[in-house]
Formats: structure tokens, C-alpha cells, sequence
């Protein structure tokens, strides 16, 4: 008698139980970016457009900051603990022991660029606090990603929306205190200092304290692994915010908010990507492992998914972005709606990069991930330096869309090994 191989209803069932399970707590999770949004909203109404360009230079500064400080790690993190989870508090130990390294590095990064880039007083403060913030999100980036990796969304959901709920009610009361941009800057670090202690003593109780480990042997090669995938975040890290780097450092603080306003609801568009990504991420790298004939169908279905979810939502808000920004930021922020309906316009591939970032993680593509982010970044780099000067924030949005294009078309070519469709949906 031979035995069938069909998976039995029941389990099928849970399977989609599961899944939709993680979906939801995913969903939690990425929507709590909603309450960064919110502050961010906020702190629009509250500053005046030149202040909140500053604001956003900071941001994007210590975004690239972070980058920097993590390096791969946490990508490592969920692969490894997805993999070998009876392990996880002993890759915890191992990854921080090399992240104390990095977050040195860039904190040293914000102390050097931001004085050579900006010389306002107001802007580099903001920067070294934005830093400091940025390296206590870090470590605990660190805690996400194990939690990630054992699929363990609700925890991951709780400790991430502390995060946006502590900082949106105490830079909502430092706004309207009046404190300012100041104001806003020490809100963050602030709150992720809070954040961060409160996590390493839930940790400790539950599973001792997380010392990092310092072994030379060990820490090689978890960096050694981790080595491309950083590159590939620093990469993606700057191809997202040079645009704004550069409006600050080319043109005004006025029109580098304009710019920040317009950016911060397409951003908001990726949460809906973001949400397949996290639950695909790890059940790419289990079926890796386990269950390769699967991978590639999985990815196309998850592909074909965000890439459609791209489309509707990139057309709604394209429609509407004047009137979005009329009601979200108010109306000393209409000059966005140019630079917003074409960034909205190019949501398909920014969605489809979720994805195909996800994949490429989970399959081990690491090298190709990195070409591709590393070739999107040079063209969005050159891109922006030559659009900038001339057309300002609405060129720089173009060219966000075609770099954004050129990584998508090279990460499909690499991971699928098939052509490159001429419309992605």
C-alpha cells in the first residue's frame, strides 16, 4: 500500500489558521507605524515647513545611522532563529556582542556628518539626538528579530507598539508645550532609552540577562554572515533618504519639508507590504531549509499580491494627494501634492521590492540582494544630484520611482530566473 502525500484537510486548516494568525499580528505590528505617522503628522502641524525639514534631515541622517549600527544583523537574527530555535537566546548573546562594535561606528558617523553637512546649530543638535535614538532602536531591533524568527508576532506586536504609542503621547505633549523641534528630538531618545531598559528587564526575568558575547572566533563569523545583508540595509537605507539629505544640503529647509510630507504618506503606503513581507520572511527560510520545491511558487503568489495592493493603493493616493495633504498636514503643505503623485504613481515597485527583499533574504541570495540595492542606490544618488539643483523635490521624486524600478527588475531576473515583465502586474 502506498501512503499519500496530500496534506489532510484538518491541516490544511491550520495551517491557514496560522497564517491568517500571523497576518493579523503582523498587521498589528506594521500599523503601529500608523502612530509614528501620526506624531509625525503632528509635529508637521506644530512646525513651522522649515523646521520640519530640519526635523526630517535629522530622521534621515539617523536612519542612515542605524544602518549602520545594525549592519545585518538583525536580518542574521530571524534566519538564524527561524532555523535553530532552541537557540535563539544564545544567537541574542552572539549578535549584540558584535552590534556594540557598530552602534560606536554610528554614533561616530551622526558626530561627523552632521557638522559637515548642516552648519545650523538647531539641525545638528537634532541629529546627535535622532543618533542617540536611533542606536537605543537598534538594540532593539535585536529583540524583534528573534521574536521574528520563532514567529512569536504577538510579543513582537506589543513591544513595537509601546514604541510608537509611548512616543507619539510624549511628543504630542512636548509639541504642545511648545518645546519645538528641540522638543521633538529629546521626545525620541527619550522614549527609546525608556523602552529599551523596560525590555532588557523583562528579558532578564525571563531568560537572564542577555550579555553580549565577546569571543573573537564567534563574533567573525556571525559578521561574516552578516556582512552583505548590512550592505544591502546601508544601501537601502541611503537610496531612501539621500533625496532628503540632499533637498537639505541643496535647497531649502522650507522645500525639504514640503518633500518630508509627501514622503511620509508613501512611506505609509509600505506598511501594507511590509505586513506580507514579515510573515513571508520566515516561512521563506523554513521552506528553504525544509521544503525548497515550494519556495519559488510561494514568492510569486506573495509577489503577486503586494504588486497588486501596489497598484490600488498607489492610484487612490494619487487621485486624492491633494486633498490627503490638505487634511493630513495642512494647507501651508500643498506644494507636496507634485512630488507625492509621482511617488504614489511608482508604489507598484516599492511594493514588489518588499517582497522580492524578503525572498532574496530567506533563500540565501544575499549577494544578489546586495547588487541590486547597491546599483538602485547608485542611480538614485546620481539621479538626485542631477534632478535636485534644477527641479527640486518633484525631480527627486522621479528619480526615487526609476531606481526603485531598476532594483525591482534586477532582484525579479536574479530570483526567478525568468524575464523581466514588461507591467509587473
Amino acid at each position: 500500500m502506498t501512503m499519500s502525500t496530500s496534506v489532510s484537510p484538518p491541516l490544511l486548516l491550520r495551517r491557514w489558521v496560522s497564517t491568517l494568525r500571523q497576518g493579523a499580528l503582523a498587521a498589528i505590528t506594521a500599523g503601529s507605524a500608523g502612530l509614528l505617522l501620526i506624531f509625525l503628522l503632528v509635529a508637521a502641524r506644530h512646525l513651522t515647513p522649515a523646521d520640519y525639514g530640519r526635523l526630517s534631515f535629522a530622521i534621515a541622517l539617523a536612519t542612515v545611522a542605524e544602518a549602520i549600527m545594525d549592519l545585518g544583523l538583525n536580518s542574521i537574527t530571524v534566519r538564524e532563529v527561524a532555523r535553530h530555535r532552541a537557540g535563539a537566546f544564545t544567537v541574542v548573546r552572539r549578535v549584540l556582542g558584535a552590534k556594540t562594535v557598530w552602534l560606536a561606528i554610528g554614533l561616530v558617523f551622526v558626530g561627523i556628518t552632521a557638522p559637515l553637512l548642516r552648519h545650523e546649530p538647531a539641525v545638528v543638535r537634532a541629529c546627535y539626538l535622532l543618533g542617540a535614538s536611533s542606536a537605543c532602536r537598534s538594540l532593539l531591533l535585536t529583540t524583534r528579530g528573534v521574536l521574528q524568527g520563532l514567529q512569536r508576532f504577538g510579543l513582537e506586536a506589543v513591544i513595537v507598539v509601546a514604541d510608537r504609542g509611548l512616543l507619539l503621547a510624549v511628543g504630542w505633549w512636548t509639541l504642545a508645550a511648545g518645546h519645538g523641534l528641540l522638543g521633538v528630538a529629546v521626545a525620541f531618545a527619550a522614549v527609546r532609552v525608556v523602552l529599551l531598559v523596560a525590555v532588557v528587564a523583562v528579558v532578564a526575568v525571563t531568560s537572564g540577562i542577555p550579555w553580549p558575547t565577546y569571543d573573537a572566533h564567534t563574533w567573525r563569523d556571525t559578521q561574516r554572515a552578516a556582512i552583505t545583508l548590512g550592505l544591502f540595509a546601508i544601501a537601502i537605507n541611503v537610496s531612501s533618504y539621500v533625496d532628503t539629505i540632499l533637498l537639505g544640503v541643496f535647497r531649502s529647509n522650507e522645500e525639504t519639508g514640503q518633500y518630508a510630507a509627501a514622503y511620509r504618506i508613501y512611506e505609509g503606503l509600505t506598511y501594507a507590504p511590509s505586513i506580507v513581507a514579515a510573515v513571508l520572511t520566515p516561512r521563506l527560510a523554513y521552506l528553504h531549509a525544509h521544503a525548497p520545491s515550494r519556495v519559488r511558487q510561494t514568492l510569486r503568489h506573495a509577489l503577486a499580491l503586494a504588486v497588486t495592493l501596489g497598484a490600488v493603493l498607489g492610484s487612490a493616493t494619487v487621485a486624492m494627494a491633494p486633498w490627503g495633504l490638505r487634511v493630513l498636514f495642512g494647507a501651508s503643505y500643498a506644494a507636496a501634492a507634485a512630488p507625492l503623485r509621482v511617488l504614489s504613481g511608482g508604489a507598484v515597485f516599492v511594493f514588489g521590492a518588499w517582497v522580492l527583499h524578503a525572498g532574496a533574504i530567506a533563500m540565501d541570495r544575499d549577494r544578489q540582494l546586495l547588487r541590486a540595492a547597491a546599483v538602485g542606490t547608485v542611480a538614485n544618488l546620481l539621479l538626485n544630484l542631477a534632478v535636485i539643483p534644477t527641479w527640486g523635490m518633484t525631480g527627486s521624486a522621479w528619480a526615487t520611482v526609476a531606481a526603485e524600478a531598476l532594483t525591482v527588475g534586477l532582484l525579479w531576473r536574479d530570483l526567478t530566473g525568468a524575464p523581466v515583465p514588461s507591467h509587473p502586474v
